[in-house]
């Protein structure tokens, strides 16, 4: 489990050197961020792409089969929200509401419009609503307001939950509420949360939402079929915990904003240099630094199996 307090530290550091860089693709960083998003993304949902087919679809800005779509509208829909994201970040501002939630939708080819009718999610153990859509997804926006005024990572996992639960589009929910989950994080400053897509973590971050509709089963019943009550909806998700995914996206923004903070002390001139000899300067056994490293005491990268870092942030993380 990840320690909170390392990622506010990391969160210090990064706006001590300046805050979060420009999702732009010409920063090489954010290109690898969004392109190992959009593969893990659309790979949750079966749709595999190697990392050098996604680099010629979006060269070539055309595609020729249906993972080549996905992929495509994937990274452009969230190329540009991240922009969005990135202005309420400098503005200090949070433009939210339904007409975003429906645009991302509609970027990623689903169409934008919330679903009539019944739903059924495969190997899920509740139901999404049936009807008043557009009444819960306003809960939805109603809790996104409470949890950027009240900002924590548990409130940010029950939100992601929450939508996953209520399933507003008929296709297309799980990237939707990906790319919304980031498009959260970026405007407060933190990179994006890259949920990897492999057997082991898709089943984990599974687990992590089942975790969430366990909790949220009861007041899903008792509003079945008629609008939401919403102050009764609100209560509960105040209270709902989470733990698995919540340490999902604890870990993934650590990794995050390691890879950012080491790439801007780069850019700074700063030599990179092995945490093994690092740590020893300052009384540390060599051999402890991959321990150290994976327990989140230290900002570091891997570059040729060698976990790299710089002495400043060594320093501040570790003295």
């Amino acid at each position: 489990m990840i320690d909170e307090k390392l990622i506010e530290k990391r969160k210090e550091i990064l706006e001590s050197l300046g805050g979060l860089p420009e999702p732009k693709v010409k920063n090489k960083e954010w290109l690898y961020l969004l392109e190992e998003e959009t593969r893990n993304s659309i790979m949750i949902e079966g749709f595999f792409i190697s990392e050098k087919e996604l680099k010629e679809v979006l060269s070539k800005n055309q595609t020729l089969t249906k993972t080549e779509e996905e992929a495509f509208n994937y990274f452009r829909t969230a190329t540009f929200i991240y922009e969005l994201a990135y202005e309420n970040y400098k503005q200090k501002d949070f433009l939210f509401g339904i007409p975003l939630i429906r645009q991302i939708n509609k970027g990623l080819g689903k169409g934008g419009e919330f679903r009539k009718g019944k739903i059924k999610i495969a190997g899920a153990k509740f139901e999404p609503p049936e009807s008043y859509i557009e009444e819960w997804v306003k809960s939805f926006v109603d809790f996104t307001l409470f949890t950027e005024k009240n900002f924590s990572f548990e409130y940010l996992s029950i939100l992601h939950g929450f939508l996953e639960e209520i399933h507003p589009f008929s296709d297309g929910n799980g990237r939707t509420g990906r790319i919304l989950l980031n498009y959260f994080l970026i405007s407060k400053g933190y990179p994006p949360v890259i949920i990897k897509g492999d057997e082991e973590n898709k089943n984990l971050y599974y687990k992590g939402l089942e975790e969430i509709d366990k909790q949220l089963l009861e007041v899903l019943k008792k509003n079945k079929n008629k609008p939401p009550e919403k102050d009764q909806v609100i209560s509960k998700l105040k209270t709902t915990k989470s733990k698995i995914l919540k340490n999902l996206i604890l870990e993934s923004i650590k990794n995050s904003l390691d890879m950012i903070i080491i790439s801007v002390y780069e850019n700074q001139g700063k030599k990179l240099q092995p945490v093994s000899d690092l740590i020893s300067k300052i009384g540390y056994s060599p051999s402890s630094g991959r321990q150290l490293v994976k327990r989140g005491k230290i900002i570091a990268v891997k570059r040729k199996n060698v976990w790299l870092s710089v002495k400043d942030v060594v320093d501040r993380l570790l003295k």
